[in-house]
């Protein structure tokens, strides 16, 4: 019984990811406001129900994406390598890195001002590179007259900055490049060898 339990799980586990891979694809191919749940449906092979099932709605793909964002830094992001600011020129290339797979239609969509989900606080990315930040500021690598939320909030919104201009040129020029060149520059106006502000 136990494991045909398990087995139904795998098998509930393959369908919403194939689900959430055709939207993706969809996405990326005619943009989130031009395709349905019936096409997303069609594409998986799975009736309408099946995508109710495991979404509540279109938007929720958006939702899902912001989930697998925060899974992503918890299970493959490992930063214990180099100093306060190489971990966190990491962590923002592996941000960049993410959004690029996610891709740049979709990006579009997740950078629209319509949504919020940028703003939730509780979010694994947001406390490991808060504890970065804290780190750093203990070992004296990063100003301490600044509480290490703010500077987080700084930092991300610097790269929600740079995604959102990556949208606006079209995924045209590597934003993890551009992401690394962009906070090697930002970040020593926090760090506390060059003083600050």
């Amino acid at each position: 019984m136990r494991t045909k339990l398990k087995s139904r799980q795998v098998q509930a586990l393959q369908t919403k990811n194939k689900i959430y891979k055709v939207a993706i694809d969809l996405m990326e191919k005619k943009g989130f406001d031009n395709i349905t749940v019936e096409d997303i449906s069609r594409k998986a092979g799975v009736s309408i129900g099946a995508f109710y099932h495991y979404f509540k709605s279109k938007k929720d793909i958006l939702f899902e994406i912001f989930h697998r964002f925060d899974k992503y830094f918890e299970n493959e992001v490992h930063l214990t390598d180099g100093n306060t600011s190489e971990q966190i020129i990491l962590f923002f290339e592996h941000y960049a890195r993410y959004t690029k797979i996610t891709g740049v239609n979709t990006a579009k969509k997740l950078y629209g001002t319509m949504d919020k989900l940028f703003l939730s606080t509780n979010r694994y990315m947001l406390s490991l590179l808060n504890n970065i930040i804290k780190s750093g500021q203990i070992n004296g690598d990063i100003i301490d007259n600044i509480p290490s939320e703010k500077i987080a909030e700084y930092l991300l919104i610097a790269a929600r900055g740079i995604a959102y201009d990556w949208c606006l040129h079209d995924g045209n020029y590597d934003i993890e490049e551009s992401t690394v060149q962009y906070f090697g520059r930002l970040l020593p106006i926090f760090e506390t060898k060059y003083g600050s502000i």
